[in-house]
């Protein structure tokens, strides 16, 4: 199943909107591509449809709040405070 069809975008969409109705709107459709594409089907991608929407539609909002945390731990972890600079400087005291 490529992650780019048309079916795997509309369930990242379905999923988004679960999430939002469920008063997570912070979460993009592009943390779930991410999440999917890079964590979840690191080592295998589903190969049929109803695999594919099994994975997104029923993976537990706990799952992805842990995958976002992570994900923040380590771009924190890579960034030096000059990536930081702009946000400061924009930043009223």
């Amino acid at each position: 199943m490529n992650e780019n069809s048309q079916q795997f975008r509309l369930l990242l969409t379905l999923k988004l909107r679960q999430l939002h109705n469920g008063g997570l709107e912070g979460i993009s459709y592009d943390d779930l591509y991410r999440m999917f594409t890079t964590h979840i089907w690191k080592n295998q991608k589903p190969t049929r449809l109803s695999d594919l929407a099994d994975q997104v539609l029923n993976i537990k909002d706990e799952d992805i709040i842990r995958w976002l945390v992570v994900e923040s731990k380590i771009q924190g972890y890579k960034s030096t405070l000059d990536d930081f600079k702009a946000l400061l400087d924009t930043e009223e005291l």
